[in-house]
């Protein structure tokens, strides 16, 4: 269904600033509810272009801005100056800000997006810049990608080919993100190549000859392109033979567009940056060395960019949120800040991790390591008894941090059983965890979504194996610390909204209609209701009555993927999983690029002394902002897929010698070709082919179950059953199981017994989990296939939702 963006305007214009609200303007024009999800795209194009404006509640038409008044001058510094280099994803946002999708002739449209290529030849591009709806991705034909890559962003021509159906030609090609490859060195007689291991390069790749490397070993090659010439290679990195886990790390991270290693220009930047706090460094900013601000993470964290205390101040609370001020020394245009914001965010797997920043940065002066002095941005909040936001302040300053501290002796010490060298902090801890209690209610009574979903950790043996695949553990430190970065984060984006300032938001629309209403069917045939068109504290009530019931990690993950993905953009809609109405990332400048931009913005606004900025240097500013925004939002998405296909790999090799052996598992989702099952105690997920269930097998739409013919069996979300583990394959991280003992939980239901029965008495309670507002982890899945699969994805702790 396509709604007129003409119209739309229009109905804006008439309003004259009063503003319309989503459903006052579904009424104007007279559309259904089925319209609603092209209304608020066709809303997104015109918030993209700069035509409108939303206050989280109401839709306002903005006029065309006026020209700068004659001797108007810019200011000489501006702190969101354009880098030189832009990543294609700023340039199409930028593009699509200034100036309407032109059309190729014939008809058609052109899209940019990320090419993936398929061994066959053919391919599809994922569009960069989907808007708050979900653009289809575009066919490419064999022989129409114009020598791109896979993984290269390309703008592509789509037009209607003879049967009927889209297709798209790539006509240029944006950025080449695929830069290395790893593979197999090959040499014969006077010829030497490298067949790549990626399954997506389907032809060898020409290698000068290396006498160091010898035929068979696996090696690193940085890509060639002289001019429009064929593709070839440089041996960069001599990795020898095979079995080396990290192999299968790097091709993943250099598939997505991510590097293990930064350019020399980088490497001299972070060279340059002092490794301590001068004293020319510290006038201006406030002195909070001797207040007792800690850091609290995991054992094996190395860069701390939050530190955190909280008091008791009369009947109410002080929460100090001290954040490393990297703005500082990540200046913009610089080698650093152009490799920042290529990569946008660090990306975190099992052995290693791939840093936005270099470590002289991310380890060193940046991070907030105890006992030096630190230069930190600070967001002080006042709270009164129960836990309401009175005042904030946001300044910068100097801090000691006075602990480095674990989530797991934090948690010791609010047990009752705290280490030697957290007993003298008990006192502040306890405080704030009585605070961090009363932001949680706080949370909740707004209707704020908590998904409880346990995660899986991989554990690693010092030769790099997997030792086991377990709960990653989630306790009372852990909601501490992610109660008090969400709160910090509301703060400073409550700051931005009250001054009519630009920035980069974190904004999470509305559920995706259809997807909520089939998680809405699933959810009634298995005893539970939902009201329509639910708010977020309807949902939240839901997955409250979920906990322990068989059905929990099925329906949650259902309901995430009905989720909207939450993205960065400058045009604030709000974030419906927080139901908070302004939000932005505020607290991990480290590892993720838009807060590093919050603090720059920051900056900028304390430099003006608090003055409004000129129109024409607004508009500018937000046109450079939706840039920025786009590419993080690219590259976090780009960042996560790389993580669940590791965790995959890890997974399935973890079960490659446990071929044969049963498990107890549970059913977490159907499609037309089997049912995948949860191993209990194990924390992976593998298919039992519909094959290995029966003849005749078939799905059944309506109910979400795969049906055996005649014989009444069927098999749905929650049930259970004993499976044995029939093949594991970690190239293509898959795991197939099949039956091993007869159904039980309802498998042998009817039809009409359906919904009529009562959840299955509960198992052992699981810990609540953060809610990051995005499509779980764990593959995709397939196309066309139905709801009710679960998935995973790695934790990212302080407010990353």
């Amino acid at each position: 269904m396509h709604v007129q963006i003409e119209a739309v305007s229009r109905a804006l214009r008439d309003a004259r600033g009063t503003g319309l609200t989503l459903k006052q303007l579904a009424g104007q024009l007279h559309l259904d509810h089925a319209a609603r999800q092209p209304l608020r795209r066709a809303l997104h194009q015109l918030l993209g272009e700069g035509h409108a404006t939303f206050d989280g509640h109401r839709y306002r038409f903005k006029p065309a801005a006026q020209p700068a008044a004659h001797g108007e001058r810019r200011t000489t510094e501006r702190t969101a100056r354009q880098p030189r280099a832009l990543p294609a994803a700023m340039v199409e946002a930028q593009r699509q800000r200034k100036e309407p999708e032109a059309k190729p002739r014939g008809g058609g449209r052109f899209t940019t997006g990320i090419l993936h290529l398929k061994p066959e030849g053919y391919g599809f591009v994922s569009p960069l810049l989907g808007g708050s709806g979900r653009q289809d991705d575009v066919f490419v034909p064999p022989r129409r990608n114009r020598g791109a890559l896979d993984g290269d962003v390309v703008r592509v021509s789509v037009s209607r080919g003879r049967d009927g159906r889209f297709a798209g030609e790539v006509v240029e090609v944006v950025e080449r993100r695929r830069q290395l490859v790893l593979g197999v060195y090959r040499a014969q007689a006077k010829a030497t190549w490298v067949e790549p291991h990626d399954r997506a390069f389907s032809d060898p790749i020409p290698v000068p000859r290396d006498p160091r490397v010898k035929d068979g070993e696996l090696v690193k090659v940085r890509l060639q392109r002289d001019g429009g010439g064929p593709l070839h290679g440089e041996i960069v990195a001599h990795l020898g033979p095979r079995g080396d886990p990290r192999f299968e790390i790097l091709a993943t991270a250099y598939a997505e567009g991510f590097s293990d290693e930064f350019d020399p220009a980088t490497v001299l930047a972070a060279e340059g940056v002092p490794d301590h706090v001068r004293p020319e460094d510290a006038p201006g900013r406030r002195d909070l060395r001797a207040l007792p601000l800690v850091t609290i993470d995991g054992e094996d964290a190395r860069d701390f960019d939050d530190a955190v205390h909280a008091s008791r101040v009369g009947s109410g609370f002080r929460l100090v949120v001290a954040i490393a001020d990297v703005a500082h020394y990540v200046k913009p245009g610089g080698a650093l800040d152009r490799e920042a914001l290529k990569r946008a965010t660090s990306v975190y797997f099992p052995s290693m991790v791939l840093p936005m920043l270099p470590e002289r940065l991310s380890n060193g002066i940046c991070s907030l390591n105890p006992d030096v002095d630190r230069l930190c941005m600070v967001c002080d909040l006042a709270l009164d008894g129960e836990g309401r936001p009175v005042d904030a302040e946001i300044y910068e300053a100097v801090m000691r941090s006075h602990a480095r501290l674990t989530y797991t002796k934090v948690a010791a010490a609010l047990d009752g059983g705290p280490d030697s060298d957290v007993r003298p902090l008990v006192g502040d801890l306890r405080v704030a965890h009585e605070l961090a209690r009363k932001l949680t209610a706080r949370r909740r009574e707004r209707g704020s979504i908590d998904f409880d979903l346990p995660e899986a950790k991989v554990v690693l043996a010092e030769d790099g194996t997997v030792a086991g695949i377990v709960r990653r553990p989630r306790n009372e430190a852990h909601r501490l610390v992610e109660e008090f970065m969400l709160a910090a984060n509301e703060a400073v984006a409550r700051f931005f909204d009250a001054r009519g300032l630009p920035t980069v938001y974190r904004i999470h629309d509305q559920p995706d209609e259809e997807k909520l209403d089939a998680f809405a069917q699933l959810a009634r045939l298995h005893g539970f209701e939902l009201p329509e068109n639910p708010s977020p504290g309807e949902l939240n009530e839901l997955l409250e009555k979920l906990q322990g019931t068989p059905q929990q990690k099925a329906l949650n993950a259902l309901l995430l993927r009905a989720m909207m993905q939450a993205q960065y953009s400058p045009d604030n809609i709000g974030h419906f999983g927080l139901a908070a109405p302004t939000y932005l990332h505020f607290t991990s400048p480290i590892r993720r690029y838009p807060d590093l931009m919050v603090h720059r913005l920051l900056k900028e606004h304390w430099a003006r002394g608090g003055s409004p900025m000129r129109q024409r240097e607004r508009e500018e500013q937000e046109t450079y902002l939706a840039g920025v925004a786009a590419q993080c939002s690219e590259r976090e998405r780009a960042a996560m897929k790389a993580e669940r296909d590791i965790d995959a790999y890890f997974a399935a090799l973890f079960m490659v010698d446990k071929v044969g052996e049963e498990y107890e598992a549970v059913v977490g989702g159907v499609a037309d070709f089997g049912i995948f099952c949860e191993l209990k105690d194990v924390y992976v997920e593998g298919l039992v082919p519909k094959e290995e269930l029966g003849e005749a097998v078939e799905l059944d739409e309506e109910h979400h179950r795969l049906r055996v013919g005649k014989t009444g069996r069927s098999w749905g979300v929650g049930d259970e059953l004993r499976v044995r583990v029939v093949e594991s394959d970690p190239v293509r991280r898959r795991i197939t199981l099949e039956p091993a003992s007869a159904p039980r939980s309802g498998s042998w239901l009817t039809p009409g017994d359906i919904g009529s029965q009562a959840p299955t008495s509960p198992r052992r309670k699981p810990r609540p989990r953060d809610q990051r507002a995005a499509p779980p982890a764990g593959r995709p899945p397939p196309r066309g296939s139905p709801p009710g699969r679960p998935a995973r994805r790695k934790r990212r702790r302080g407010g990353g939702r």
